[in-house]
């Protein structure tokens, strides 16, 4: 399969995909050239030749870990859609979304271009495939923000503060707010989309939609399942970044006062035109992380140790798009 079949379902918007990446590959290598020309090269080469080796294998290990149990969530919701093709298709699934998230411009384009993949991998209605992403998208979005407020209720109680002129009970509502205006452009964004492709079956597909929900919700102990299988699945994400963090410092850190910060830097890292939150997070991680005496190199190799093993989880997914069609059942 080749990206330019993934822009023929997305739409005549969307036909210049390679543009896009480029100019997202751009974008993040002039940030990163920013970032890397104010904290000196030489100190940040220092700080890579001491990193250690068991957090930097643990941060890849959690990247495959999250696409195991994203695997289970995600092959809940084909479930609901009438899709049974096993735990195994289900994981090719996530390892080729993981991949176009980054080449694609993040999880909107990311999540049609794995629906069109799976779909014509297996011989599936395109439209039952991207109903479930739909359904499997939202409880991910549900399952980040209980991530959220656990990670911030785990650092007040243990009396953090953020240092500056909001408090942190401000920032987590900036937070939380970031995420659900995220989540409501983009289903915007797919909805519309899928709506120019087919406006003859619009009435239809927003039947599906209704009928897609009213099943998640007859089904509340899957729904629940669901939730928490992406809470931790959006711990091991976060934990990555957090090994990232363990393999560069060479100093103790406070651990549970840092904890909130990892869903933070993600959402900005999650920003798209970035390839693969390059740039992003590492401004992210500079703004905040001083505020807890982390030196620049240190947090800058953190997040580069982050997207080398992003970079790393997403090599199967590679393969497998550009493998080609299996012979359907």
């Amino acid at each position: 399969m080749r990206l330019a079949d993934i822009a023929g379902v997305v739409g005549p918007r969307a036909q210049n995909l390679s543009r896009r990446r480029g100019l997202a590959v751009l974008v993040s290598l002039t940030l990163l050239g920013i970032i890397l020309w104010r904290i000196h090269p030489e100190r940040l080469i220092q700080v890579f030749s001491q990193l250690r080796t068991g957090p930097l294998l643990g941060a890849v290990a959690c990247v495959f870990g999250a696409a195991l149990l994203l695997a289970v969530r995600w092959r809940w919701m084909l479930e609901l859609q009438g899709v049974h093709d096993g735990f195994l298709a289900a994981w090719r699934g996530v390892l080729v979304g993981n991949a176009l998230s980054a080449a694609l411009l993040g999880a909107v384009l990311g999540d049609v271009g794995k629906s069109a993949w799976y779909a014509r991998r297996h011989d599936h209605a395109f439209s039952s495939v991207l109903l479930a992403c739909g359904l499997d998208r939202f409880c991910g979005g549900l399952g980040l923000v209980l991530y959220t407020l656990v990670t911030v209720l785990a650092a007040t109680t243990s009396g953090a503060r953020i240092v500056g002129p909001w408090e942190l009970k401000t920032r987590l509502l900036w937070t939380l707010l970031g995420v659900a205006v995220v989540t409501l452009i983009g289903s915007i964004w797919l909805f519309q989309r899928v709506r120019q492709r087919w406006p003859e079956q619009q009435a239809e597909f927003h039947r599906r939609i209704g009928a897609a929900w009213q099943t998640l919700r007859r089904r509340p102990g899957r729904l629940a399942g669901a939730v928490a299988v992406s809470f931790v699945a959006n711990l091991l994400i976060g934990s990555t970044l957090a090994c990232g963090l363990a393999a560069a410092s060479p100093d103790p850190l406070p651990w549970r006062s840092l904890l909130w910060t990892f869903p933070t830097i993600g959402l900005a890292a999650s920003l798209p035109f970035t390839f693969a939150g390059a740039g992003a997070r590492e401004g992210a991680a500079l703004a905040i992380w001083a505020w807890f005496g982390i030196p620049a190199p240190v947090a800058v190799a953190a997040t580069l140790v982050t997207l080398l093993a992003t970079l790393t989880g997403a090599i199967p997914g590679c393969l497998l798009f550009w493998q080609g069609d299996a012979p359907r059942r």
